[in-house]
């Protein structure tokens, strides 16, 4: 049984989300702290590009946000080289 309390904690204008995972009797703490990067419009043009595409199949509107952590997550099945070319491209 997983019971995930979820709860904001707002301290010298940081922005924290705690959780709190049970898990046979063992409490895991997880922090996730706010980001920021800069995007040139080049990159927030193929990126909204990116997001109307996946809205028009999508079953209910996706954010700017959760599209960028669902492509963190399948950078993880692509080929190095392939993300060195990539970062080499937006350097």
């Amino acid at each position: 049984m997983i019971l995930v309390l979820i709860y904001n904690v707002v301290s010298f204008k940081v922005k924290e989300r705690t959780t709190l995972e049970r898990t046979n009797s063992k409490v895991e703490k997880i922090k996730e702290y706010p980001r920021s990067y800069r995007i040139d419009s080049e990159i927030m043009d193929v990126l909204k590009e990116t997001l109307e595409r996946v809205n028009k199949v999508a079953p209910k509107k996706i954010g700017e946000a959760r599209l960028i952590k669902a492509l963190i997550l399948l950078s993880k099945d692509i080929d190095n080289k392939i993300l060195l070319k990539a970062i080499k491209e937006v350097w």
